[in-house]
């Protein structure tokens, strides 16, 4: 029953667009279901983790610690997004923190388990690598424009550049 429940859940987000049945059954076997409360630390900037989360609802910070500055929000992830990305690729340690911001429900895939079906099922792995390409783009754009601001902000920046 939990493994149809995950299914239809899947199916009502934007991340399972173009699946098949088929696949969308073999994406629900390596899914659960999380929730956190307001307040909740889901990985923290530096450990590994193996899961790539679906936001259901709420919401979702990712966050970076900045000497000097304490803790700087890259980018907030409410329903139908994804964070955790990096565990689907490689066992890395984690670039950012993610705060709960509010009650939030989410599906939780195997990052290990999805990169061997990816691997075994092309058309799959392609349409999620697109879609988690999308989202490192986001991040990547997001992370940039945080350290444009953190610079803007130093008291020896200057307009036209750094002194030399």
């Amino acid at each position: 029953m939990e493994a149809s429940s995950i299914q239809a859940a899947l199916g009502r987000l934007a991340f399972a667009e173009e699946f098949s049945p088929d696949q969308m059954a073999r994406l629900a076997e390596l899914t659960t279901r999380v929730q956190w409360e307001a307040g909740d630390v889901v990985f923290r900037e530096g450990e590994v983790g193996i899961e790539l989360y679906v936001v259901e609802e709420g919401r979702v910070d990712l966050v970076v610690s900045v000497p000097g500055r304490g803790t700087v929000r890259l980018q907030a992830v409410g329903p139908g997004e994804i964070f955790g990305w990096s565990s689907v690729y490689y066992m890395r340690p984690k670039t950012a923190s993610a705060l709960v911001v509010e009650p939030t429900r989410a599906l939780a895939l195997n990052g290990v388990m999805l990169r061997a079906l990816c691997d075994s099922d092309f058309q799959l792995g392609y349409v999620i690598t697109r879609r988690l390409l999308r989202v490192a783009s986001e991040r990547l754009k997001a992370t940039r424009l945080q350290m444009l601001d953190l610079l803007s902000s130093r008291p020896d920046a200057h307009a036209d550049g750094p002194k030399t």
